[in-house]
């Protein structure tokens, strides 16, 4: 149980978290479990009830492993631990760990789970182990001394940390002092909708239930021309997510709803199981959310490293990326590491640390969600029937076998030394046998309208 973690020596490192969101807690347990001080504020005032489905990756599960009785209930409620992948009419392509790598020697494998109730364990966890979170508190603002990190609320009070940490989704008030500005949103060209409800209701349409009965968990997906659709079921719930090309209706916001019938243009000529899927949504309402893009920005923290970013704040990837909630609690995990090599002297110093570690390893996750919707969106048919992980394989080796926690330990020293004096330092979290080099969102974009294929150095795969 949460209330046996053994912590490291208390640091006395006072932490404000600006957010309660996944990669927001991911990062408040972390720390408390690395000896620091933590406090979580979040604007909303309660656990949203909008959820879809969401993979969390080895990466992240190596050190949450760590945490007495997290992973096992995770499992517990998965949606499966492979995915069925189908073409659109309903030809099986093949059935594959699910969304990641599986690695028969530890047992580590990806899992996938609905959002909801992946934020729910989170929040549990968190608050038995006496963190304190609070909801419905607004911070419209940000500011730093040399000593100190301050959240300013809505009604000008203001809340001051050793670090405040912004993990307040795309929205994030922290631009302003990280850089200055706010990088504005850029279109995808796509939406997607998303939906979770109770398992009773496909349970009444015979073609789903023919699929679902006796599987404890389920998952698949189905692709086709400039549309695809993710599933799940475990034994309490149904989630899907379509994505398909933006008309312009939707926006970047969970309470953004739309009928599911808006959906079956998408798929009049995909398999009877798609359909009938999508028929099942009680009240027919399913959240309709513009996937907008942002240039990666490679500053998270602010000049005198009293704030930093994490997760969304900092990075947004699509959900094609397979890898957005474990980059985000990949950026907690590696946070709370820096600090806890760095002591309550070096905060500034850290904070640098870990954006340098983190940074260009995210970037490659974002360009990955380009590629796989791409690749799910143009399929060449033909190639997939001689090599099914030209659609299968999403989630490179690179990715699902890096421990952040380890790496941070690893590298800090010499990290540090880089941003002191210049000392030489290079990234080894990434693709192997590639050198970063910086991209926008615009290259990509016109590679798609191009239909050039984004081809990068290294072995991705």
């Amino acid at each position: 149980m949460a209330e046996i973690m053994v912590r490291e020596r208390l640091s006395g490192i006072d932490i404000l978290i600006a957010g309660g969101g996944l990669a927001g807690l991911t990062a408040a347990i972390e720390c408390y479990r690395k000896g620091h001080n933590v406090r979580v504020i979040e604007c909303r005032p309660g656990l949203d009830p909008f959820s879809d489905l969401i993979a969390i990756q080895s990466s992240a599960l190596r050190t949450m492993s760590k945490w007495p009785g997290f992973v096992s209930q995770l499992y517990e409620n998965q949606f499966g631990p492979d995915i069925h992948m189908y073409k659109f009419d309903g030809t099986l392509i093949g059935v594959f760990p699910s969304l990641g790598e599986y690695d028969p020697s530890t047992g580590e494998r990806a899992v996938g789970l609905s959002r909801m109730e992946l934020h729910q364990a989170l929040h549990k966890y968190a608050t038995s182990l006496g963190i304190s979170i609070e909801h419905g508190i607004h911070v419209e603002d940000y500011s730093e001394t040399p000593n100190k990190g301050y959240a300013i609320l809505a009604d000008g009070t203001k809340l001051e940390a050793d670090l405040v940490i912004a993990a307040d989704g795309v929205g994030s008030k922290g631009w302003g002092i990280v850089s200055g500005k706010k990088e504005p949103p850029i279109s995808s060209g796509y939406a997607i909708y998303r939906t979770t409800f109770p398992l009773e209701y496909v349970m009444k349409d015979p073609l789903l239930a023919k699929v679902y009965k006796g599987d404890s968990s389920h998952g698949a997906a189905y692709i086709g021309s400039n549309t695809h659709i993710v599933t799940g079921k475990n034994k309490n719930v149904v989630c899907w997510m379509m994505t398909y090309l933006d008309d312009g209706n939707a926006i970047e916001d969970w309470s953004k709803t739309r009928s599911s019938d808006s959906a079956l243009k998408h798929v009049k000529d995909w398999s009877p199981f798609v359909r009938a899927l999508v028929n099942a949504v009680p009240n027919k309402e399913v959240v309709d959310w513009k996937l907008m893009w942002r240039n990666p920005q490679p500053k998270w923290v602010s000049p005198m490293g009293r704030v930093a970013q994490i997760g969304d704040a900092a990075h947004s990837l699509l959900p094609t990326s397979g890898s957005g909630a474990t980059m985000g609690m990949e950026d907690g995990i590696t946070l709370a590491a820096c600090l806890h090599i760095s002591g309550m002297d070096r905060i500034p110093l850290a904070v640098q640390v870990y954006n340098k570690l983190r940074f260009e390893r995210v970037s490659c996750a974002q360009k990955m969600g380009f590629k796989t919707r791409e690749s799910w969106h143009h399929t060449d048919w033909d190639a997939v029937s001689k090599n099914p992980q030209v659609v299968s394989k999403i989630i490179g080796n690179w990715l699902a076998r890096h421990d952040a926690e380890k790496y941070a330990y690893d590298n800090y020293a010499a990290c540090a030394k880089h941003i002191i004096d210049g000392t030489p330092f290079t990234n080894t979290n990434t693709p192997p046998g590639y050198i970063y080099e910086p991209w926008t969102v615009e290259d990509l974009l016109k590679a798609a309208r191009e239909k050039t294929d984004v081809k990068d150095a290294g072995d991705w795969s």
